[in-house]
Formats: C-alpha cells, sequence, structure tokens
C-alpha cells in the first residue's frame, strides 16, 4: 500500500508541474486546436477496414497526413480478493510507452517502445512468467510469494509503396523480460521473444490481394534456488489439474517456434468497403528440464486459423459505420515422452523415446462487434461507441489411459462502450463509459475416480476455473483523458493526463476485483 502511495504522489507532483508548463508555454489557443490530440490514433485506425490486418503492408492505406506520435508515463494497479490460480491478488505496474507513425515519400512506418516494471503480490501455483499463454504444462511450488517483473518490448513497422499495382511492408517485434520471487524456493526467470512478418499486397482498381508470411522464435528459462537447506515439493502441472511432483531443483526451459501466414482480399466500393483476412499458424514449444542433459517434459503443438471479415459503411467522410465479424479456431496437444526402464541414455531425444498425445484441446470462438463514430476531423470526434458479442465453445481432455478428466467449457461475453469528446480553445476532454457481461452454459466436467490416481489431480483448479466462466461476472468501468494543447520550442504539442477505473464482479462467492489506471504524457 505504501508503494502505491508513493506512486500516486509522484503522478501528482508531475501533474502539478504540468500545470505549471501549461502558464510558462501556452500558446494562441485557436491555433493550436487542430494538432494531434489523443483522438488521433483511434480515428485513423477507425477511418480504414485494414487497420486490425496482420499485413504490415496495409500500413499504406492509413492516412497518415501528418506525423502522429506519443508518449506516456503509465500506472496501473488491480486488487481485490476476486481472483483466479495462478493470478495475484494485489497487481503494481509502472511503465513508459512511446509510439509514431510517419509518411515519407512512398514509404510509411510505425514504431513503438515499452517499459514496465511490476510488482505480483500474493501469486501462487506458478513459476512461470506468462501463466495463462495457453500453456498447461506449468511448473509451480505450493508456497507462491512475491515477484517481481521487467519487459521491455519494440515494434517497427514499415511500408512501401513501390508503384501503383505493387506494396511491400515487414513488421518486426522484440520482446524481453526478467523476473523474479525474493523468497525460497527463488524462481528466477528470463524471457526473449523475436517475429518478423513480411508481406505483400496487389492492387488491381477496386480489388486488393495481400498475403504474408510470419517467424516467432521465443525462449524462457527458469532457475530456480534457496538460500536455506530446506526441502520444497515442485509440481509439473498439465491438462486439467494432472500433475507430477518432484523435490529437485532442476532447470527449466520452454522453447518456442512458431510459422504461418495469411492472405487478404480487400474491395473498395463507393458505398462500401470490405476486407476478408485468413490467418493461420502453428506453434510448438519444447519443454525440457536439467541443464548438462536436458529431460524432456513435453511437446506442445498448437494450431490456430483465424477468419475475419470487415465492412466499413461509407455514408460520409464524417461519420465511422463499421462491422466486424469473426471466426477463431484452435487446438492444442501434447506429446509426453514415455522413458522405459531399459534405456540408459544420457540424452533423451524424441527419436530415442515413445511419445503419447495426452492433453487434447480445441476451442472455437465466433464473433462480431460494431462501431459508430461521429467525427469533427482528423484529430477530433463528437461521440461515438461500440458493441460486441463473443461465444466461446472449447472441450479439453487429459489422458491418463484409460481413464480421462473431460471439461466442456462453453461461454458468452458482451462489451460495450459510449464516448463523448468535449472541444474547448485550448482543451479537450474525452469521457467515457464502458461494460461487459460473460456467463456460461451448457457446460461439464468429469473427473478420474480411480483413488491413486486422483492423488495427482489437484481438483480445486478444475473446479475453480470451471466456475469462473460459468458464473455471472459483470464488468463495469469509466474514463477520462483531459488534454491541453502549448506550444514548445514553437512546436504544437498536447499535454494529457487520463485515468480509468474498472469493477469486476463476479458471483463466485460474491467477490470482486477492482482496476486502476493512469496516464500521463503528451501527444505531438
Amino acid at each position: 500500500m505504501k508503494r502505491v502511495l508513493k506512486y500516486i504522489t509522484v503522478i501528482f507532483i508531475v501533474t502539478f508541474i504540468v500545470a505549471a508548463t501549461n502558464l510558462l508555454f501556452a500558446g494562441e489557443p485557436d491555433s493550436l486546436r487542430q494538432q494531434t490530440s489523443f483522438s488521433s490514433e483511434k480515428i485513423l485506425n477507425l477511418k480504414t477496414v485494414w487497420s486490425g490486418s496482420a499485413n504490415p503492408a496495409s500500413l499504406q492505406f492509413f492516412d497518415i497526413q501528418q506525423k502522429i506520435g506519443k508518449a506516456y508515463l503509465n500506472f496501473n494497479n488491480e486488487s481485490g480478493d476476486f481472483h483466479r490460480y495462478r493470478q495475484e491478488k494485489t497487481f503494481n505496474e509502472i511503465g513508459f510507452f512511446t509510439s509514431g507513425y510517419v509518411t515519407l515519400d512512398k514509404w510509411k512506418f510505425y514504431g513503438n517502445f515499452n517499459y514496465s516494471n511490476s510488482k505480483n503480490e500474493g501469486i501462487n501455483w506458478t513459476d512461470v512468467l506468462k501463466p495463462y499463454d495457453d500453456n498447461p504444462y506449468i511448473l509451480a511450488d505450493s508456497v507462491g510469494g512475491t515477484y517481481h517483473k521487467e519487459y521491455f518490448t519494440m515494434q517497427g513497422k514499415a511500408s512501401w509503396q513501390i508503384d501503383d499495382k505493387l506494396t511491400f511492408g515487414v513488421d518486426i517485434n522484440y520482446n524481453a523480460g526478467v523476473g523474479a520471487r525474493r523468497k525460497d524456493p527463488r524462481p528466477k526467470n528470463i524471457t526473449t521473444t523475436f517475429d518478423i512478418s513480411p508481406a505483400i499486397i496487389f492492387s488491381f482498381s477496386k480489388i486488393k490481394l495481400g498475403a504474408n508470411f510470419s517467424y516467432q522464435t521465443s525462449k524462457e528459462d527458469i532457475e530456480i534456488s534457496t538460500v536455506t537447506d530446506s526441502i520444497y515439493s515442485f509440481f509439473n502441472f498439465k491438462g486439467l489439474g494432472a500433475y507430477s511432483v518432484s523435490t529437485e531443483k532442476d532447470n527449466r526451459s520452454h522453447e518456442s517456434n512458431l510459422f504461418g501466414g495469411g492472405i487478404q482480399i480487400g474491395f473498395n466500393g463507393n458505398k462500401l468497403n470490405n476486407l476478408t483476412e485468413v490467418n493461420f499458424y502453428r506453434k510448438s514449444t519444447d519443454i525440457k528440464r536439467g541443464v548438462s542433459f536436458p529431460l524432456q517434459v513435453v511437446l506442445l503443438e498448437k494450431y490456430s486459423t483465424n477468419v475475419t471479415s470487415t465492412f466499413m459503411f461509407l455514408r460520409d467522410v464524417k461519420t465511422i459505420n463499421k462491422l466486424k465479424i469473426y471466426f477463431a479456431d484452435k487446438h492444442i496437444y501434447g506429446h509426453e515422452p514415455v522413458v522405459e526402464p531399459k534405456l540408459e541414455q544420457y540424452s533423451y531425444q524424441w527419436s530415442t523415446l515413445a511419445k503419447y498425445t495426452l492433453y487434447w484441446y480445441n476451442e472455437q470462438k465466433y464473433g462480431l462487434g460494431y462501431s459508430y463514430f461521429k467525427l469533427i476531423d482528423a484529430n477530433h470526434f463528437n461521440w461515438g461507441g461500440t458493441v460486441s458479442g463473443e461465444v466461446t465453445t472449447s472441450q479439453s481432455t487429459y489422458y491418463f489411459v484409460p481413464e480421462t478428466n473431460e471439461q466442456t467449457l462453453n461461454y458468452f461475453n458482451l462489451k460495450g462502450s459510449f464516448e463523448k469528446e468535449f472541444l474547448g480553445k485550448s482543451n479537450t476532454l474525452v469521457l467515457s463509459v464502458n461494460g461487459s457481461y460473460q456467463k456460461g452454459f451448457n457446460s461439464s466436467y468429469k473427473i478420474v475416480n480411480d483413488k491413486i490416481l486422483l492423488e495427482t489431480v489437484n481438483t480445486e483448479f478444475v473446479a475453480h476455473d470451471f466456475n469462473y466462466y460459468n458464473a455471472h461476472l459483470v464488468q463495469l468501468g469509466g474514463a477520462f483523458q483531459f488534454g491541453r494543447m502549448i506550444e514548445l520550442y514553437k512546436s504544437p504539442v498536447q499535454l494529457f493526463l487520463t485515468g480509468e477505473y474498472k469493477r469486476l464482479i463476479s458471483q463466485m462467492n460474491s467477490t470482486n476485483r477492482n482496476i486502476f489506471s493512469l496516464k500521463l504524457g503528451m501527444n505531438f
């Protein structure tokens, strides 16, 4: 709590400095009104059907008529007694983010840099940095504690219009992170991710055809240590609460490779624009333990296909009517090795071992979203809102041979938001409200009956996550964005302060969770 108060105090001090800066640098209000604001990027993305495309060459179709840039400091806090297993009870994060769009002749660029430092208090049953990344094979201990995590992320995207018919693009991302818990047992995590996506688009009158290729490589290393002689149990979790347990402090590594791509078909008409896109990829994660002679734990394979169709109805230049329909399919398989007693080799490779697919998971999402906004200009809107709905169906199975843990999980989620922008001579204020509702239906699960097998299944995990998705979950929130245009060294910029609050209310034990965030920065 003291740390939270410290961050809030710092933010208010900086806010006071910003207010003082306004008095020193304020220029003629009317001459500054039309410059870049915190609505500029939102409107830029609303005005094209290509804004959600995985094809980086589509940056060429963004209406970047002026440089758009922003930089801000942020503070995020989450707290409350409503939390899932492997989720922290209290989350505090501070960070810095900057991004920008620019056009240079036939090139268009986008780039961003983000740094974040977080404190995750009261986190249990996970010793990995990201426990909710579709990987059930989690290393954990029952002690838990406070995790300190730090991330750097960078992205660079470029699009080059070679001629009227051909556009080339590339997207490069890099992510690095570290995490540690300063309580026995003490995991230390180091993670890196790099991905690149080259792309091309052919233009024919009203039709555009595009294709992109994606490659990603990532790794997370986990080193377990202690400062005492105490013996701890380490749990290797598998699907649906199944686990094995060991007292050995083996290092662990998660190495992933992703290959994929997508195709796009765009249509520009007088009354309607449309983009239909299909993306697919295969991601394999090789999980091993040990250093000198790493032992295979599992090979996790994930196959994903996403189909999206976005429609923009063209009435006039000051109105945005946008409809998005999408379908996503995901399959995950966990191939576990079987080490036979007669095998006496030090190097355990798939070629020398039998392997069984013991974890099966498949999921489908069906959704649509609609956005309507009334624009004032390229940097401001009058009012607008979005509504969306999504249905998720999934089936998961973990095989003990011949018995199984099985789960069918179905739930829907409805979301809505409304925003209103108020303009003064040099001040801008945006107020917004948002909410969502989630509820499960026709879901079921079955746990093995064998007493010996039940000893290696954490039934509380399965029951808790099952109830999380099937109980009523309501989210209510509101936000404000305040900005003031000034002249800084003869250049117009907008200083801004934003704040957002959300409250999650769950039917599970009548609990709730509060989410609060602040941002302080400038648009230029």
